[in-house]
């Protein structure tokens, strides 16, 4: 008898089995038809919770279109001592068929000129992943070990005030966060000319050079030169439409001699060369293998090149790059935060101030997210009634914490978000620090 039927023989004498190899055994795993009928018919009444006998799925397959005489198929019910020894080895057979397929599926597409080798590139690293992931269950942790952990970063928020992740360096947003949090996805999101990209190299920067980390900025809208440029102007204060031009004074370009070797540090690499959700992930895991990633900036998600078949439209497209993002975050258990447009439906209403609903693409990206942030500012639609330079991060949903408006101070002369001071906002009556805002039950921050 084969090991399938042997196996399947088991699963119906003690269907509890099934509970010690879930992860070992899914359809695909058994090559023979017969066996892989039954076993599906056996995880379907499974995870229904029915009752289980010879019987009950013979019904079942019968319903379904697919009648087999099981007494035929297994003569013996049981697989002896060696069930899960049995099941390790159907795994390890079905990764060899899967190995085997991917093998000559992407040999085919080597040797065909057709084929773009850049696309090849991505599907080999996607199938390579889901080869890999096929056993890769990962370390489950008891109680314990949990409870550890947990009484690690209690005493860790102790000795930092709180301060326990990827510092952003705007005392309202770190405040409220305790800083950047492994394994939570960002979206900060709006639209055109608000400063997305501004506000998040300002982040970047800080955790990079000031609170010492090893980031990752995707640019994919912008070349890594226009990127450099924008964090000269961040760091040094000179005018970026000056360093464009070239246009410095003989104190100016003495400024910037002086100051611009404290960006030579390597702690922020900006990569604008990878395009797709695959190049991403695949740089993501090089530099955590090397230990060089505490955090992933991506500018943006609409960017993002990702092949989702055919009839698939651009909003399921944007639902697996958010769902993708949000995995990254956790197996590599650094904070990745991903900026977004938003639709035009802002524009539209008397209130100018974006929402949820404004998300452009996908409901999902909502979904998928910890923390979603807009980045508005007021002058930007009435300049002769407002504040000069007042910004707010209008933080609408924290899955740990509480929402509310953070404001800062932008300069549009070099393209830098502030924390709020007299000196900056320029007028005697203006020095927020962070508005006091109310989470969903009314509590202050």
């Amino acid at each position: 008898m084969s090991i399938e039927r042997q196996v399947i023989g088991a699963l119906i004498l003690n269907p509890d089995n099934y509970v010690d190899v879930s992860e070992l055994l899914q359809p695909n795993t058994f090559q023979e038809p017969e066996p892989k009928s039954i076993f599906e018919a056996f995880e379907n009444l499974y995870l229904k919770e029915s009752k289980i006998s010879i019987s009950v799925i013979e019904e079942h397959l019968k319903k379904s279109g697919t009648p087999i005489n099981i007494n035929q198929v297994i003569s013996d019910l049981n697989s002896g001592r060696a069930f899960v020894e049995h099941c390790q080895i159907l795994k390890e057979k079905e990764v060899k068929r899967e190995q085997q397929k991917f093998g000559t599926e992407i040999l085919s597409k080597a040797n065909d000129p057709k084929t773009d080798p850049f696309e090849t590139n991505d599907l080999l690293m996607q199938e390579a992943e889901r080869v890999v992931s096929m056993v890769d269950f990962g370390k489950k942790k008891n109680n314990a070990e949990l409870l550890n952990t947990v009484t690690k970063k209690m005493e860790l928020a102790q000795s930092t005030g709180g301060m326990t992740g990827c510092l952003s360096g705007f005392t309202g947003l770190d405040r409220v966060y305790g800083g950047r949090q492994n394994s939570d996805l960002i979206i900060k999101a709006a639209r055109p000319a608000m400063g997305k990209t501004s506000q998040a190299l300002c982040e970047a920067k800080y955790m990079a050079f000031e609170d010492n980390r090893k980031v990752l900025f995707f640019s994919l809208e912008m070349s890594a030169d226009q990127l450099m440029q924008r964090l000269v102007s961040v760091h040094t204060g000179l005018k970026l439409s000056d360093i464009r031009g070239g246009k410095l004074s003989k104190d100016q370009w003495a400024k910037y001699y002086r100051e611009v070797d404290y960006l030579r540090n390597d702690n922020l690499m900006i990569v604008d060369d990878v395009y797709s959700l695959n190049g991403i992930k695949t740089r993501c895991r090089k530099m955590k293998m090397k230990g060089q990633l505490d955090a992933v900036y991506i500018d943006y998600l609409q960017l993002i090149n990702h092949s989702v078949g055919k009839g698939r439209n651009k909003e399921n497209e944007v639902s697996e790059i958010s769902r993708a993002l949000k995995m990254l975050a956790k197996s590599l258990d650094v904070p990745v935060i991903c900026l977004s447009q938003l639709s035009r439906g802002v524009e539209s209403r008397g209130d100018k101030k974006p929402m949820l609903s404004d998300l452009r693409d996908s409901g999902a990206i909502e979904q998928d997210a910890d923390i979603v942030e807009f980045i508005y500012r007021p002058e930007y639609y009435e300049p002769d009634n407002s504040k000069p330079g007042q910004a707010f991060v209008l933080i609408s949903k924290n899955r740990n914490g509480a929402c509310g408006d953070i404001e800062l101070y932008f300069d549009k002369e070099c393209t830098r978000f502030e924390n709020p001071t007299f000196e900056s906002a320029n007028e005697t009556n203006y020095k927020p620090n962070y508005q006091v805002n109310h989470n969903d039950n009314g509590t202050p921050f």
